[in-house]
Formats: structure tokens, sequence, C-alpha cells
């Protein structure tokens, strides 16, 4: 529900005062204007030191002219260059994208957020030079502007540039994320499950999940239950199955239905995390000694199903062994491996030592499996079966 009484009190907002003014004089009534562009002005010119002295920039701008005041959110775009460059298919931005957004045209930009930002574009820049502190560079600046709680009134400041800026180490206090969970419109209770996301193998602050969404479904993201993050915090989207990735007021909304793996990659980028979100086609596999096999091989590609509570159904094995089974995602497929412990129960590897095999960790984790015989997932209900 929190994804619809957001908008909703914003719709209230923006409506109120237009009501009000039916009531007053019916010529002077509000219309929104889609404002393309708007001024930010150039910051005083010196030198903002962001390493020791933790300097401040601040900015300043006028609203949109929407041809109304309305509550208005900005957000603040960085480069190393003056014309920036959205990503596009085959080419990369070239700009970042800072995480906290701002609601007052008076704008204090926080030294090391900003910091962190300029010195990954600043590596991205210079890949053969390892020293960046101390360097005092030319940064252009931009900012969005979208009304505030809507998918109204997007536009783009003009770009100003500051002259001198002076990186400092990034330093932060953060550690990696240790829990990732989602939660829509189609993801067990609408709005109200909270899905735990699997740990992936030895690579900290990285998480996959097996998902099935309708068609037109939307979703978020949380470190913890009830930390709703949406389409604004991710940095980058990988769409590698097609699905159809979009923002829904601040919702990920998923055009095309079907069964995906969603892999999120959180990293520390200052003081804050920064997310990459990756969807792939929902491909799980037999590997190992049960096939013969020890790479993903499609001849034991599972089948997927077509519905939410339908079940991933194996080829028949081969071989007399225990099972090993993984989805595919771009890493080793260890990381991604999991069994049925107990012969029923979907149980993920995570950071758990299976160096010799599932005994590693008892015999109830380990399915021994016969030639002909084909397991079955169940995804949505984290059950499985060896037939």
């Amino acid at each position: 529900m929190k994804k619809i009484i957001f908008p909703i009190l914003s719709l209230i907002g923006c409506i109120l005062p237009l009501l009000t003014a039916c009531n007053t004089d019916i010529e002077d009534n509000p219309v929104l204007h889609e404002a393309e562009t708007f001024v930010l002005e150039t910051p005083e010119d010196k030198l903002y030191d962001l390493g020791e002295a933790q300097d401040t920039v601040v900015l300043t701008c006028t609203q949109p002219a929407y041809g109304f005041t309305a509550a208005t959110t900005y957000s603040v775009q960085v480069s190393l260059e003056e014309t920036f460059v959205d990503e596009a298919e085959g080419v990369e931005s070239n700009y970042k994208v800072l995480s906290t957004t701002y609601t007052s045209s008076t704008v204090l930009l926080k030294p090391a957020e900003l910091n962190a930002a300029i010195v990954e574009l600043w590596k991205q820049a210079n890949p053969d030079v390892e020293n960046y502190i101390g360097t005092v560079n030319p940064v252009y600046i931009r900012l969005t502007a979208v009304i505030t709680g809507s998918e109204l009134g997007n536009s783009v400041s003009n770009v100003i540039k500051i002259n001198q800026i002076k990186l400092g180490e990034v330093v932060s206090t953060l550690a990696p994320l240790e829990e990732m969970y989602l939660v829509g419109s189609s993801i067990g209770t609408s709005w109200g499950t909270w899905k735990p996301m699997v740990s992936v193998n030895g690579l900290a602050g990285e998480f996959w999940s097996m998902v099935y969404f309708d068609s037109g479904a939307e979703f978020k993201f949380g470190k913890f239950e009830q930390d709703w993050n949406g389409y604004s915090k991710i940095h980058q989207f990988n769409d590698n199955a097609g699905a159809g990735l979009s923002d829904s007021g601040d919702n990920i909304k998923v055009d095309k239905g079907g069964w995906y793996i969603v892999y999120l990659i959180a990293e520390v980028n200052g003081d804050d995390y920064q997310y990459t979100m990756n969807f792939y086609s929902p491909n799980v596999y037999v590997l190992g000694n049960t096939v013969g096999d020890w790479n993903y091989n499609d001849a034991y590609l599972f089948s997927v199903p077509e519905d939410k509570n339908g079940s991933f159904v194996s080829p028949a094995l081969t071989a007399t062994g225990e099972v090993r089974m993984c989805i595919k995602a771009d890493t080793d497929w260890w990381r991604l491996e999991f069994t049925l412990k107990d012969g029923e129960t979907i149980f993920y590897r995570e950071n758990n030592a299976v160096n010799n095999g599932w005994t590693d960790l008892g015999e109830e984790y380990s399915l021994a499996a016969n030639p002909g015989q084909t397991i079955s997932l169940n995804f949505t209900d984290g059950t499985g079966s060896l037939n």
C-alpha cells in the first residue's frame, strides 16, 4: 500500500490549490506547463576542498516554470565534461547521479558524497594513475527536477562549471550489506511480503532471487523490511532478459511478465550505497557427476513453468552421484548454488563452505540421485523433489 499512498497524498497536495483557484476565479486556474529547462546559478568561484576541509558547495536554482508553485524534487548530476552524455545502447553515461535528492531550490551538496562521485569519474578518466588525492579538477554540474511524488514536470537545468574542486580520500564507515529484500505487487502478499534475496557466495553486497512477475508488475527493494527503495535508487539497470524495466512513480515496473533472476549489486560509495540491478533469464542447471559435466550445458537446463506456481523440471540425470544445481549469471556457478535439504526444501549455499560436496554441511543437505531421475523445483514456495 505504501507505493499507492505517497502518490495519492502528493496528488491531493497538487489538486487542493487548483480547487481553491476554482472557487475564487475560474480565469486564474493554474495549468501545468512542462518546462524543459530551468536556471541553475553558478556558485562562488573559489577552491572547494572536499578532503580535510570538507567544503560545502552551495547551489541555487529557480523552480521550473510549471505555471504555478509546486513541491519539487531535485537530483544532482556531476561530470568532468561539459556535455552530458546519457546512457544508451553501447554507450555509458559520462556523469554520476548523487544519491541525495533535495526539495529546496537551495542545494547544499554533501562533501563526502560529491567527492566519491568525482573520484569515480576521475578514476575512469585516468585508469593508469593511482593517486587522485589532492588533485584539483574543473567539474560540471546540472540538476534535474520533477514535481514531488509524481512523474510530472521533468526538467533539466543548464550546466554550470566549478573551476576548482580538490579531491580528498574516499572514506566510508559503511560496511558491505549482508541482507537485501524485494517487495511488490506480485511477490507473495501484494506489497506486504518482503522476500529475502540470496547472498552470492564470496561476493559481499551481491544478491539474487528467482522471481515471477505478472505483466506490468511493480516492485521495490530494501536493505531491511520497510526500507522502500525504488527506481531512482538504482545507479544502473542491465536488462539482459528483455523484461522491459521502467520507472512508475519510483516503483520498478516490469513490462513483460514471467520468471526472471533479479541480481542486485550494492557497492559502498562514500556515505551511501550505489546499486546496480541486473535481470537475467531464469536459467537453472544441473552440473557435476550426475550429468558428467561441470560446465553450463543446455542439455541439462531446467524447463521453465509458465505460471507463478509451476515447477522447474530438469532433464533426466545420466549417472549416479550427488546432485549439484545452480542458476546462471555473470559469475562462477558455485557462487549461485543450491540443494534440497532433506530432499524437499530449497537450501541456498550463500556463504557456507561446500568444498567437498554438500555433506560438508551434513548428510541432510546432500541429494543423491540415480540415472533416469529428474528434479522438480518450486521457487514460489521454496520446495522441490527428486523424482
